[in-house]
């Protein structure tokens, strides 16, 4: 016998009079072991509507399809039910409340409810405060949901990318950076903190291809997709070239700095300067001097 509460009166409603607005599939197990429990033992908890006026629904479903599933299997046609006064959108939030609070979807579940949440007007701090989730998860499933990255969402799915490498592999230039990095980042060739440098080769690669001039790592027109491999040795490669440029920045610097050091001690040097001024060259030192001093200074 189900308990009745002054605030929520439970009434009996026929089945056929309930519209499901958001009907969601049902695993066959899940469903047989409603049906077997409800055979044995009764209906313990009346399904939750809301009242509605149309020409052949009387009530929208808020919570309870598999338990109306698992009666009407069993042949009832009428079901105890609790009559919500609360508007659809609220009823729909209940109905992802209780479903979330009843058990941990699965992955694609809980994505596709994040959609519809979303669809719906909801913000990523509602979101958030329903799944239990936090804003920034909500926010980058979001984003990746809105540019369809459903392989990228897949992978974070199945544990093999974690999310923040999805975000940022999504705003990859093309479908084939993502698939090189994924490719890569899966066979444990490339580590998290040099994503977004292999990222910005992988971009610069691309606008290479679209007609910029080329230089160091630029690429024009590959004949063939890039695999993981390459993509490493084109990385090495990118570090290497960079070393050099640094270490020949650093060799130049140095070699500056002696310049400089060489001539503020000959221009302390009386006859040094009696010499510039015998040649006219008195303003020579400082027109040599001054872009010395600028690039030591950086």
């Amino acid at each position: 016998m189900l308990p009745e509460t002054n605030e929520f009166p439970i009434i009996q409603i026929e089945i056929a009079k309930i519209k499901f607005l958001n009907p969601r599939t049902r695993n066959k197990v899940v469903h047989e072991e409603i049906k077997e429990s409800i055979k044995k033992r009764g209906l313990s908890k009346p399904i939750s509507v809301r009242a509605i006026d149309e020409d052949d629904f009387k009530y929208a479903l808020i919570c309870g399809q598999g338990r109306i599933e698992a009666l009407v299997a069993l042949g009832e046609t009428i079901i105890p039910a609790i009559i919500r006064d609360v508007s659809e959108e609220d009823a729909y939030v209940m109905s992802l409340v209780e479903n979330i609070a009843r058990r941990r979807p699965r992955s694609n579940e809980l994505l596709q409810v994040i959609k519809d949440m979303k669809i719906r007007g909801l913000s990523d701090s509602e979101i958030s405060e329903i799944t239990g989730y936090s804003s920034n998860w909500v926010s980058s499933i979001n984003m990746l949901l809105d540019k369809g990255e459903h392989k990228l969402l897949s992978a974070v799915e199945r544990g093999n990318l974690p999310l923040y490498l999805a975000v940022q592999f999504a705003r990859c230039e093309t479908e084939e950076a993502q698939d090189i990095l994924t490719e890569a980042y899966d066979k444990k060739s490339i580590k998290s903190r040099d994503i977004i440098k292999i990222k910005h080769i992988l971009n610069q690669r691309t606008i290479g291809n679209k007609g910029a001039k080329a230089a160091g790592f630029y690429y024009h027109k590959p004949s063939k997709r890039m695999t993981a491999e390459e993509l490493i040795g084109l990385y090495e490669n990118s570090i290497a070239e960079h070393k050099s440029v640094y270490n020949n920045s650093k060799f130049i610097k140095t070699n500056l700095l002696i310049v400089n050091e060489i001539f503020n001690i000959i221009m302390m040097n009386k006859s040094f300067q009696n010499l510039l001024e015998q040649e006219n060259l008195s303003e020579l030192p400082s027109q040599i001097l001054n872009p010395i001093n600028k690039e030591a200074s950086k």
